[in-house]
């Protein structure tokens, strides 16, 4: 199995901004949905370039997945 499909980056490394965009995207998974860039980017209203960063960097360290529907969650232990 890889390695990044169970491990993730520690939270205590993210932004205030990157946790913004990590629970705008918890918010819309909840309930099995995927978000997509344009209703993030509505959600959090902040520039583009700044939002592509965060979504790069959440992805990167397994916080998030990105999918053909949107953004998910990666994997987590706490319930949903």
């Amino acid at each position: 199995m890889d390695e990044r499909s169970y491990r993730r980056g520690d939270v205590q490394e993210l932004t205030d901004f990157e946790l913004t965009v990590y629970e705008t995207v918890a918010t819309i998974d909840k309930d099995g949905g995927a978000a997509d860039f344009d209703t993030i980017e509505r959600l959090v209203g902040a520039p583009e370039e700044d939002l592509w960063a965060a979504l790069g960097h959440l992805v990167s360290i397994n916080h998030l997945h990105s999918t053909s529907r949107g953004y998910q969650l990666g994997p987590h232990d706490w319930a949903p």
